[in-house]
């Protein structure tokens, strides 16, 4: 592992700075119009198939109180994605993050347990791990003193002579649902029926095991990027089955045989597999892709994975307000691949990837800053979709609209 962070690692490798957790998913200010939130809601129509459909309206990815609903209801009700395992694969090693307005801590006890909590002291409510990641024995309150085991129980509480019917088994920091999906960690911050997440998402998971991805795979590092647009559309961006590769991407486009381009969407996942081109064998930038298939899927509503080549990444969108995401890409390798490689080629062949990979980031970056600024222009309000290719936007705006109608009604 050492001499892959030193050839690999060191020029990409990103830390989070105390105080300033990545994970941060932070609420904007209701905006005022004249149409509620219901009727911007029920403007997508669920029923009505793809052929004559209309998509979610402008205000869906401009309006704050859309946003808002959807922090309230999508990202607390729904598994998200806020890291990956390899973050806490020791006993002690935690991170932070904020989804809305909860903090949250996740770590690995003592007892190799995986856990997380709300990241508030119950005392008086200061955020008590303030550190973005790290390693612990215990979490101490820097307020007030109080301190928690890596279980959650409050351990040690000052100068509480006199105060009556107080319990620490009932004041121990609150937990949050949690678990990990392949090499990715997701929480629940509450819970609605989504216990049937393993039996949906299970073929999709199947499918990815068959090239690899919750085993053999090395993580290699972690690159961030912040985006000036709803998050939305970076997701529906990845599941347009490629159609905008040869416009957008036209370095991408000569390594990925575009026709060969097939979509799956469900309830709670979108799918998109296709082949690399036959003679990328030729080229540095083409052997990232390889003449195997690749997989592009996204698990609803905020984790997209890329399997292609011996890489996979895995790609976690985290609202930062109604136009600002920040896309937290964690990067792995087959372990195999890593193995039979020299340091020196092995060093160029990771530098060369993510440079190519970091080149087709900013351009989808751009492409949907673009898009975001368009959706505030007065002429625009809906679209339509291709209904032989956008099964995969129209699912994910099926997922959002039921979500959000159920936000409606709490």
């Amino acid at each position: 592992m050492g001499r892959l962070f030193k050839v690999g690692c060191a020029f990409v490798r990103h830390r989070s700075s105390v105080l300033t957790p990545i994970l941060q998913v932070v609420t904007k200010p209701l905006s005022t119009t004249s149409t509620s939130v219901t009727t911007e809601v029920h403007k997508f129509c669920l029923e009505t198939p793809i052929d004559e459909a209309t998509t979610p309206p402008a205000s869906w990815y401009t309006d704050g109180r859309l946003h808002d609903l959807e922090m309230r209801t999508v990202f607390r009700r729904n598994w998200v994605a806020v890291g990956v395992a390899n973050q806490v694969a020791k006993p002690g090693q935690f991170f932070t993050g904020v989804l809305g307005t909860d903090p949250f801590v996740v770590v690995r006890d003592q007892s190799d347990q995986l856990r997380a909590f709300h990241n508030v002291c119950r005392h008086r409510a200061n955020i008590v791990v303030r550190q973005g990641e790290g390693q612990a024995q215990h979490f101490t309150c820097c307020y007030h003193g109080w301190t928690y085991r890596l279980d959650g129980r409050l351990s040690k509480a000052l100068r509480l002579r006199g105060i009556k019917n107080f319990s620490a088994r009932e004041n121990g920091l609150k937990p949050v649902a949690v678990r990990t999906w392949g090499p990715v960690v997701l929480v629940q911050l509450e819970g609605d029926g989504r216990e049937d997440f393993e039996e949906k998402t299970s073929p999709l998971l199947q499918h990815l095991d068959t090239q690899g991805f919750t085993h053999g795979m090395r993580h290699i590092c972690r690159r961030i990027y912040d985006a000036k647009c709803n998050w939305k559309l970076l997701v529906e961006n990845a599941q347009d089955h490629n159609s905008h590769v040869e416009y957008v991407h036209k370095d991408l486009a000569k390594i990925v045989d575009l026709p060969s381009t097939k979509v799956q969407a469900t309830e709670l996942y979108s799918k998109m597999t296709g082949q690399g081109a036959t003679e990328n064998e030729q080229s540095t930038e083409g052997q990232r892709y390889g003449q195997a298939g690749y997989i592009v899927a996204n698990v609803f509503p905020n984790l997209a994975i890329n399997r292609y080549g011996p890489w996979l990444d895995t790609n976690l969108l985290l609202p930062l307000a109604t136009d600002r995401t920040r896309i937290v890409m964690d990067y792995f390798l087959e372990e195999d691949f890593v193995k039979n490689i020299g340091d020196k080629e092995l060093a160029e062949f990771v530098e060369t990837s993510l440079k190519d990979s970091d080149q087709v980031q900013k351009e989808d970056n751009d492409i949907c800053e673009s898009v975001q600024r368009g959706l505030t222009s007065s002429a625009y309000d809906v679209g339509r979709y291709l209904p032989a290719i956008e099964h995969g936007p129209h699912r994910f705006h099926i997922f959002l609209g039921t979500e959000l109608r159920k936000g409606l009604k709490l």
